[in-house]
């Protein structure tokens, strides 16, 4: 078993929110922005490395420093998800991590237990989260595929990868993401 604090920790945060008509990531829910809920839940989990990728305009730019996070300016965020993950491999090479964990910061509803979860069933090989259909993020991806990460391209990020892996499957709901502005009203 690996020690949490053998992993590096990726939070990526600079998508457009072209769906949801803005900058998702500073919508309200229960009173915090929602950029910053996966965030704090990440830094609830005691890794060796932070990392945050986002806009370099981004209103959370600051914060995410503050949390804790090394933050990474993604100046061409229109590349697609996949440019933000490069970013993140990039920076988590100049560590000495074993592995990285990708997390998505428009999924506020992932629980502390669930990154434990993912970590205390990493063996060395891929392990990705599953709701009833599909493996997602969060994921951990050992340094030895950190060249396939560095391999993808748009806005798929990882997604091939995370096909036949070792899953944890998630509660009910805790997957979820906030695409559109009625995804926040249903997260009531």
């Amino acid at each position: 078993m690996t020690d949490f604090a053998d992993f590096a920790v990726a939070l990526l945060a600079a998508g457009q929110g072209v769906r949801f008509g803005g900058d998702k990531l500073l919508a309200d829910i229960g009173g915090e922005a929602l950029g910053l809920i996966a965030a704090r839940t990440l830094r609830a989990i005691s890794c060796g490395h932070y990392f945050a990728v986002c806009r370099p305009e981004s209103a959370l730019f600051d914060q995410y420093s503050d949390i804790g996070f090394r933050v990474i300016a993604n100046e061409r965020s229109e590349e697609g998800q996949s440019r933000s993950l490069h970013l993140a491999v990039e920076a988590a090479m100049q560590t000495d991590a074993k592995a990285l964990l990708v997390a998505l910061a428009d999924m506020p509803f992932v629980s502390t237990a669930h990154l434990a979860a993912l970590v205390t069933a990493y063996d060395g090989n891929i392990v990705a989260s599953r709701d009833s259909h599909n493996s997602m993020p969060p994921a951990i991806f050992p340094r030895d595929k950190w060249s396939e990460l560095l391999a993808t391209s748009g806005d798929s990020g990882a997604r091939i990868l995370l096909k036949d892996t070792r899953v944890v499957v998630a509660k009910s709901g805790e997957l979820r993401d906030i695409d559109w502005p009625a995804d926040l009203t249903a997260s009531k």
